[in-house]
Parts: C-alpha cells; structure tokens; sequence
C-alpha cells in the first residue's frame, strides 16, 4: 500500500511536467504594434510575471523570518520552461529546508490529477483550507493552485508547517 501511495506521489509530481510538454504553443505575444495606441502603453506597463524569480517571490531573509531559521536561497542549476524555483538551505546544519516553486499556468491540471488520484487512492490528497484557491499535500510537498500558476512547497525539517506555508504562499502570492 505504502509503494503504491509513493508511486502515484510521483506520478502526480511528474504530471505537470507531462501536461506541460503536450501543450500546443502559446501564441505569441502581443507587441505595440499590434494593439491600439491607448492599450499600448497598458502593455508596455504590464509587468512580465513570468519572468520573475522564486528567490525574489520570497527572499532569503522573508524565508529566514518565516522558519525562524537563518537560510539561504539559491536557483537550481537546471532550468525549466515556465518555472522558477528556489532552495533555501540552513547557512549550518541541515535543516530546515524548503524548496519552492511556481509554474506559470499549470495549476489547472496539478488540481485536475489530484482530483483524478483521489478518485483512485481516496485520502491521497489532503486539503490544506485558506492556502490559495485550491491546495493538496502529497507527502512533504504542498501544491497549491493560485488561479492558472501552480506553486509547490517542498518541506523538510519544518515544525508547524501548515503555518509556514501559509505565510510562504501570501508572501509570493503579492508579488505574482
């Protein structure tokens, strides 16, 4: 029961991956030229969140104060395509540690194979009530849809932290 519950863990994981590699391209966006003089300068205006990065979503020092815990933050050395993740790791020892990340539009289908798991392995997904608009635990990762982007949480010697994640999520969710 226990290696089936960690392979669906993985499964759901690896889902955004898999959904995110079939979608069909995004169209292009639009530039100056394309729209009307008055809702240029919007565009102009609009800031690209996708181009923001999870270390400045949540700093370091926003990150130390949530865990209580001096911690520094850093990007993974690979990168993915419509993500952005950060490792905040202790400055000594070896926790806490959490790794976070957003990934620009793929909340709809995370929530859709959670829903989907829950229907095969029901109790796999846990709820967390208040954190975004919708929010499942799967082993020490939180996934929390906020509107199209997923956020995932990742905890590893965190006390309380349903709590810390809260604060976590509000505190990206301001800047996105």
């Amino acid at each position: 029961m226990k290696a089936t519950r960690g392979v669906l863990a993985s499964l759901l994981l690896a889902l955004p991956v898999v959904y995110g590699c079939s979608k069909s391209p995004a169209p292009a966006p639009a530039t100056t030229a394309d729209v009307q003089p008055s809702t240029a300068a919007a565009v102009a205006a609009a800031p690209d969140r996708e181009s923001a990065k999870a270390c400045d979503l949540v700093t370091p020092a926003e990150m130390s104060t949530i865990l209580g815990s001096t911690v520094a933050g850093n990007e993974p050395g690979h990168k993915s395509s419509g993500k952005t993740e950060c490792i905040y790791q202790p400055t000594g020892g070896v926790s806490p540690y959490v790794e976070f990340s957003v990934e620009w539009g793929e909340g709809e289908d995370a929530m859709n194979a959670a829903g989907a798991m829950a229907q095969k392995e029901p109790g796999i997904d846990n709820p967390y009530a208040g954190i975004g608009d919708q929010a499942v635990a799967v082993g020490t990762s939180l996934m929390i849809r906020n509107g199209k982007d997923l956020v995932t949480i990742t905890f590893s010697g965190v006390d309380h932290a349903p709590a810390k994640a809260k604060k976590i999520f509000d505190t990206a969710k301001a800047r996105m």
